[in-house]
């Protein structure tokens, strides 16, 4: 009985040990100890950079003249399948707005890639 209170006591030595580990590296990795002053960085977030900024239109997808590859991009979890074929068909758009009146995606859809697209002018 005495051998087996021994390797309890081991055992549970070794976990508390394991657990301290583990703790320890999760509070180096924090993101409190990344930024001991609490002073974010310079960079600005993405909330933050105006839309109309060209970095940031050349980014958008042109729900008008996009290609069906182009626009598979944009099905992303939370989307119905086919959201691609469906943007396509539904052309011409004068806004991007108009993916939802024009009833071919859904309003939570269309939150989900808001940030996505754009629509340029049509002819």
């Amino acid at each position: 009985m005495k051998k087996n209170s021994v390797l309890s006591l081991q055992n549970s030595a070794f976990l508390l040990f394991a657990c301290l580990l583990l703790l320890g590296g999760c509070a180096q990795n924090s993101p409190q100890s990344n930024n001991p002053g609490g002073i974010e960085g310079n960079s600005p977030s993405p909330a933050s950079i105006p839309e109309s900024s060209s970095l940031n239109q050349a980014a958008k997808i042109d729900i008008n003249s996009a290609p069906i590859a182009e626009l598979d991009k944009l099905e992303l979890p939370g989307t119905k399948p086919s959201l691609s074929e469906r943007i396509q068909g539904g052309r011409p758009y004068k806004t991007a707005k108009d993916l939802v009146t024009k009833k071919v995606i859904s309003q939570s859809e269309f939150k989900l890639i808001a940030n996505l697209i754009t629509v340029k002018n049509t002819k």
